[in-house]
């Protein structure tokens, strides 16, 4: 019995004697990577600097892998230093390189920063996706790579020097771009028009001014050797090969103009809504409600008059508890004048809320364009 139960046993320890025996000679295996982390903006730093001296020739996409490592190896080997494809002090130091990266736009990253940036990018060959104004890794390996081959430092901080170097005038202050002559409705429609025709813009020609058309524009004027402000004056107008209008209606059928051409019951209406949604609002941040109310009447979900978006169910806090029917003051008056007149501080957004007090779970789940005093301001 005991002789048996040897003879099943044996195979089954001298199988793992030989597994182990392998396993102990096996050649060890180097995990290269970057000692201070395999961040995406490490790795694209070193990806960036490789390339640039000629030992990395794929993407620059922040991914570890074996091209990587044997870029590093070869780079460490013809620089004396130890060939084991970790980026430790050394390999950074003779790269050029000071990790970690965070990467960002020092002037802040708002979508007129991040496009003008993007658009420049685009235009030099480096940025390869949708100028579109988000900050994002695509951007940060674009400006990584742009920064290594202009021989700046590589920090995928876009400051003063990198700007400079792109030819872009970023600002703290939030932008949303426009048209010199009013984003009417009529006006809007001819630079969508334009811009899709050339291949700027892929959005729907819906007249609304929005980040979109912001972006395409940039994108525009930075191919096109202009000021890439995103704003269309008559140098951008000219290269559209388009004629806008000063002033008139903005939408198409007059409904929302210039304020001599809504009537004072709805000038009246407006007001109330800014001042019973907004008081104690910056005044910029009021004006912005007014906004809101205007780009609906102009986009096609929803009514097209402005009595029609404002008393539509449930659109307005002011309208469900009653301060629509309080007396605005001329802030007020001012503010809904300003947006009728082509103000437009939202760029186009249809919705805004106060997260601090906002119950819907819908409304968590759109775009924030920009925020102003308590509001977030959505597309």
């Amino acid at each position: 019995m005991t002789t048996n139960i040897k003879r099943a046993v044996m195979p089954a320890i001298l199988a793992v004697l030989v597994l182990a025996v392998a396993l102990l000679t096996a050649a060890p295996t180097v995990f290269a990577d970057v000692l201070k982390g395999n961040t995406f903006a490490n790795v694209a730093a070193v990806q960036a600097r490789l390339a640039t001296l000629g030992y990395y020739s794929s993407t620059v996409d922040g991914k570890w892998g074996s091209r990587t490592t044997a870029a590093v190896k070869r780079f460490q080997t013809d620089n004396g230093l130890k060939a084991d494809g970790i980026v430790g002090s050394s390999t950074e130091s003779k790269l050029r390189i000071r990790l970690p990266i965070t990467g960002g736009i020092s002037y802040g990253k708002t979508d007129a920063n991040v496009a003008a940036v993007q658009a420049r990018l685009k235009t030099y060959g480096y940025y390869k996706s949708t100028v579109d104004g988000m900050w994002g890794n695509g951007t940060l390996a674009a400006v990584l790579r742009y920064q290594s081959n202009a021989g700046l430092t590589v920090d995928g901080v876009v400051g003063g020097g990198t700007a400079s170097k792109l030819g872009i005038t970023l600002s703290t202050a939030s932008r949303s771009g426009g048209i010199n002559k009013g984003k009417t409705y009529d006006n809007v429609k001819k630079v969508q028009s334009a811009l899709k025709s050339a291949g700027y813009f892929t959005s729907t020609v819906d007249g609304v001014w929005g980040r979109r058309t912001m972006c395409a524009v940039m994108h525009f004027q930075s191919d096109a050797g202009l000021t890439v402000d995103g704003v269309v004056g008559s140098a951008t107008e000219r290269k559209l090969g388009i004629t806008l209008t000063s002033g008139g209606s903005s939408n198409g059928s007059g409904t929302v103009g210039g304020s001599s051409s809504v009537s004072d019951s709805d000038l009246n209406l407006l007001a109330r809504c800014v001042y019973g949604e907004s008081r104690g609002e910056p005044y910029n941040g009021q004006v912005a409600v007014a906004a809101v109310v205007l780009n609906r009447v102009r986009s096609s979900k929803f009514p097209n008059t402005i009595s029609g978006v404002i008393y539509q169910k449930n659109a307005f806090t002011a309208v469900n508890d009653g301060q629509i029917n309080l007396t605005p003051n001329q802030t007020a008056y001012n503010a809904a004048r300003d947006a009728l007149n082509g103000w437009d501080p939202t760029g186009g957004c249809l919705y805004y809320y106060n997260p601090a007090t906002a119950t819907s779970s819908w409304i968590w789940s759109l775009t924030v364009h920009i925020k102003i005093g308590r509001h977030n301001f959505a597309l």
